[in-house]
């Protein structure tokens, strides 16, 4: 059961297709030629940092994929084993994946 209250965004962050109009090229060929293309490295630290300061909160995590956004909020929600998680079933199938890597096989969303 979640316990904690969570405030809604006051402003909005807009998502939208990749647009290339400043230095990004550079910033990917600098993460190429020094085998930084993950996760971590010295550009993720600063988008990570740069999406905390306009968000207004005091930390923010780069994945590697929205799959990977929706397993650790699965987590920090807490869900456990015997919890009720429901998930849409007209969506991509990553939606359900974060309940079924916790260990919720029983709960995909159907009781019989």
């Amino acid at each position: 059961m979640i316990t904690k209250a969570f405030e809604p965004f006051q402003k909005k962050i807009w998502l939208s297709s990749p647009t290339m109009h400043g230095e990004e090229f550079k910033y990917m060929t600098e993460a190429y030629e020094t085998n930084w293309m993950s996760t971590i490295g010295k550009n993720i630290d600063e988008v990570e940092r740069l999406i905390a300061e306009k968000v207004g909160c005091k930390y923010a995590v780069a994945l590697s994929s929205g799959t990977a956004a929706l397993h650790l909020a699965v987590r920090l929600a807490g869900v456990r084993s015997g919890d009720r998680v429901f998930c849409s079933d007209m969506t991509f199938v990553a939606t359900a994946n974060p309940v079924k890597y916790e260990f919720l096989q029983d709960r995909w969303n159907t009781y019989l």
